[in-house]
């Protein structure tokens, strides 16, 4: 049944205020969207003196209707739950945080915070990287949960109930699955390291980037000339503002790869823009073709300095021998992720493999304060990488097997 009242709110907040963790999840609608449209918000948590795990399933829509007309808005009647998203003596559990995250801000203008990711977790204890959420409950749990709901209408009113059933499971196993990957993580050493990395999905900036940083992603492209840098960026601060005031995604107005080539072509007037393939024709006409017709002069006309990292872009890029000795350190590192049961990404990002490569540390204390490696690997971990980029170690074929030696 969905929660859909002032009172039942009430009550569900004294529950969970009793509480040091509770999961939850987000049932949404994004299709025609730019913002996610939060519909169904679960909650899950042990309860009562015998601590048995209770579920909630919020009907969103009902309260923003309730309380702001539409708009969204938490208002009277939810902000004292979104305050418990907030509050830091209560553990939020969630899996693969950044979409559930998303849809919390762009609903309420909040983020949960602290929380812990299970599938960071997993990530730390031989589980894998990027594990979904059914493959986790099976893992950890031996438990199947059903299939064949990724295409539910979440706005329909009302939902089956096979459909509410689903959406509870979800935060119930949840809750059962933190408490055997704390284990697992508490065996390790590992529980603070991951919160650690869980901690970086409460960061505003992942959910409402920058457009400078978003222009200098783009700019990544070897294709792209540097030069026109400050047109791109013009282009992706108009697109990055119309899309929020149309509440449209972004391919629907000019997807990554258009904005480059309208960067490179600067049309100059109406009639060029209306011939450019890729752009919403909507959006090349009249005072909206005009709107983008002004990014692009004012970019050309910017006087601006194009930062450092743009123009210094061509020496990042690796060399062919470069490329080759990243593949082979990338194969050290998955040895070492299997040997560890961490994720390779979190033993070294991937944006700092071509440095480390280029560090060519003369001893395993230049390499441990470069910040390129992490820390929780250890002394032995680290001496491990040292030697191999020192080539004293290498990679082995043995019976079909790759092996670090």
């Amino acid at each position: 049944m969905l929660i859909s009242t002032p009172e039942a709110i009430h009550q569900l907040v004294k529950d969970l205020v009793k509480v040091d963790r509770f999961a939850f999840d987000t049932e949404f609608i994004r299709e025609s969207t730019f913002y996610p449209q939060l519909e169904i918000l679960q909650i899950g948590a042990h309860v009562g003196p015998k601590g048995e795990i209770q579920t909630w399933l919020i009907d969103v829509p009902a309260f923003l209707k309730l309380d702001e007309e539409g708009k969204k808005k938490p208002g009277t009647s939810l902000a004292p739950l979104i305050d418990l998203f907030v509050d830091p003596k209560i553990l939020k559990i969630v899996h693969a945080a950044h979409g559930d995250q998303e849809c919390l801000w762009a609903a309420f203008g909040a983020l949960a915070s602290p929380v812990f990711d299970t599938a960071i977790g997993a990530s730390l204890v031989w589980l894998g990287d990027n594990i979904g959420l059914g493959n986790l409950l099976k893992q950890v749990l031996g438990i199947e949960i059903p299939k064949g709901y990724a295409r539910t209408n979440w706005a329909k009113r009302p939902l089956p109930k096979p459909v509410l059933e689903y959406a509870a499971l979800d935060v119930k196993h949840l809750i059962e699955a933190s408490d055997v990957l704390f284990g697992k993580l508490d065996k390790e050493n590992r529980r603070e390291w991951a919160l650690e990395l869980s901690s970086k999905f409460s960061d505003v900036t992942l959910y409402e980037p920058p457009p400078e940083d978003i222009a200098k992603r783009l700019a990544q492209s070897g294709k792209f000339n540097v030069k026109d840098f400050l047109v791109l960026l013009e282009l992706v601060r108009w697109r990055e503002t119309r899309v929020r005031e149309l509440n449209v995604p972004r391919r629907w107005l000019a997807d990554d790869g258009v904005l480059i080539d309208l960067a490179k072509i600067k049309p100059r007037d109406i009639e060029e823009l209306q011939g450019f393939r890729g752009l919403s024709k909507g959006e090349a006409r009249g005072s909206q073709g005009g709107r983008i017709l002004n990014a692009i002069r004012k970019g050309v006309d910017s006087k601006d300095a194009i930062p450092v990292d743009i123009k210094e872009r061509a020496i990042r890029q690796p060399s062919g021998d470069e490329s080759r000795a990243m593949e082979l350190l990338r194969v050290c590192l998955q040895l070492m992720s299997e040997e560890f049961g961490i994720a390779s990404k979190h033993i070294v990002q991937p944006n700092h493999v071509l440095p480390l490569l280029r560090l060519r540390p003369e001893s395993p204390k230049q390499l441990r304060e470069s910040g390129f490696i992490s820390g929780q690997i250890g002394d032995e971990g680290l001496l491990k990488i040292y030697a191999f980029l020192k080539g004293e170690a290498g990679l082995r074929l043995d019976r079909g097997k790759v092996k670090l030696v």
